[in-house]
């Protein structure tokens, strides 16, 4: 295992070390899994508000809000 300054002797050494490495796996899949969930969130939330801000902006131009207005419904 590692850089083979240890390695196993017994069946159960080599168990042990494969079930860790599975561990590892599964650990760094969920982590990748969850973070990319995460920044895809963002992503979406982000979109959804520059959406509304466009929104914002045409009714501003069509009903001639004024600034004031504007920055409080903003």
């Amino acid at each position: 295992m590692g850089y083979g300054d240890i390695s196993p002797k017994t069946s159960y050494e080599k168990i042990f070390g494969i079930a860790i490495m599975c561990l590892g796996v599964v650990g760094f899949s969920f982590a990748t899994g969850t973070l990319s969930s995460i920044m895809s969130n963002l992503d979406t939330e982000s979109a959804k508000f520059k959406e509304k801000l466009i929104m914002l902006d045409q009714i501003r131009s069509e009903y001639h809000l004024g600034p004031a207005l504007y920055e409080d419904i903003r």
